[in-house]
């Protein structure tokens, strides 16, 4: 199957996605969070894996909810059925579908990405060296700035390694946290940040391959665990550091603004 084919069946999973978890957030009022959230997470993969399987495609599925063998298998299709599932049961933005596919079973076969907002229904979309779009308009990310006027979405939830962060803290003026890692760098893809930061180490290939598909097609670029362009398996279990820019120097001020401290000598 090529990359359009896929990218049409994609896009029908992700209004499936949205159509289902909009009926979720209706039937979860009044709901604990915990069980509220649950919910809608299990709404989202439901309807994931209806629309593969009834699309009669042969894939792996890795999803943030579970993996499923889709037909005799074949592609791996990778997912966060709800990027930003807390914000979501919150009733705060971002909420995100994120979903891609790839050939080779790691984030440098992906063909083809959704990123779909959970509240407008707007969706980021790409394909493999063929541009990446919001709603079928192209996009691409903004002009080059340096860190101290860029505007930097921070990842700092549950472990923030404040040492490393502090320089770029002390440099940067303009930052966000937004809750949704999808939809972070998928602003970058269309220029309205101008990077992305999230050095946890417990970022997981399912939240930002869509993504980082999208923001690569849209002209922007990122260091995975320190190596610029890197490349990780599609495992629900990967985890890795992110440094995400729409430009090379930026990337490269962020990357040393955020390094590890070295070694004092023995």
């Amino acid at each position: 199957m090529d990359s359009s084919s896929w990218l049409g069946i994609l896009r029908v999973a992700a209004e499936n996605i949205y159509e289902e978890v909009s009926k979720a957030r209706l039937r979860g009022a009044g709901l604990e969070n915990r069980d509220y959230k649950h919910l809608l997470d299990d709404a989202a993969q439901r309807a994931l894996v209806d629309t593969l399987q009834g699309q009669g495609v042969s894939a792996q599925l890795i999803s943030e909810e579970g993996n499923v063998i889709i037909g005799d298998g074949g592609p791996v299709v990778i997912a966060d059925p709800v990027d930003g599932t807390t914000n979501l049961a919150r009733s705060l933005h971002p909420a995100v579908t994120c979903l891609s596919v790839s050939d080779n079973g790691s984030l440098s076969g992906t063909v083809a990405a959704v990123v779909k907002d959970l509240y407008t229904g707007e969706a980021y979309a790409a394909e493999r060296g063929k541009g990446a779009a919001l709603d079928g308009h192209p996009i691409t990310v903004a002009a080059p700035r340096q860190a101290r006027s860029a505007l930097v979405s921070l990842d700092i939830s549950k472990t923030p390694k404040l040492d490393r962060i502090t320089p770029m803290l002390n440099t940067c003026r303009y930052i966000r946290m937004l809750g949704s890692s999808a939809t972070e760098l998928s602003l970058i893809a269309s220029g309205n940040l101008d990077a992305h930061i999230d050095i946890r180490g417990t970022l997981r290939a399912t939240d930002v391959t869509a993504a980082l598909t999208i923001l690569k097609e849209a002209g922007g670029t990122y260091a995975v665990n320190g190596a610029v362009g890197g490349d990780f398996p599609l495992t629900k279990e990967t985890v890795i550091e992110l440094v995400a820019a729409s430009n090379i120097p930026l990337l490269d001020e962020l990357l040393s603004l955020t390094k590890a401290p070295s070694s004092p000598p023995a």
